[in-house]
């Protein structure tokens, strides 16, 4: 099977805080808007982006920042939502691999960085 994905893929467990911003993403003054928080647990990262597990309702194409923290380093990162769903009787793959954390929170979000960071597994 070829590999699609443009980074490697990590489980992980880390908690994160995330900054959501409604409305175009073109016209969103970041230094005055006021985002709506969120919080949830980081189950799968890449240099690209993450798959969180949260309570938070959020949008596919909202922008967003989310904050962590890993071993090594502390990380505030820009991005989009890509993805959402709600993990209860959900048959894809990303929310069976989720259903674990249900714990932490009863939806996914997938986010899509603005631009990669340097991630490895060292600092998982």
């Amino acid at each position: 099977m070829v590999e699609k994905r443009r980074f490697t893929r990590f489980a992980c467990k880390i908690k994160t805080k995330f900054n959501f911003y409604e409305g175009n993403p073109e016209q969103i003054d970041y230094e005055i808007t006021v985002p709506s928080k969120g919080k949830g647990i980081i189950c799968d990262i890449s240099n690209g982006g993450v798959l969180l597990v949260t309570s938070s309702r959020v949008a596919v194409g909202f922008p967003t920042m989310v904050e962590f923290k890993t071993k090594k380093n502390r990380h505030a990162v820009h991005g989009r939502i890509v993805r959402t769903g709600f993990l209860k009787n959900n048959p894809t793959e990303a929310a069976q691999k989720m259903a674990r954390f249900a714990s932490f929170g009863d939806s996914y979000i997938a986010i899509e960085f603005k631009e990669p960071i340097e991630i490895s597994q060292d600092e998982l």
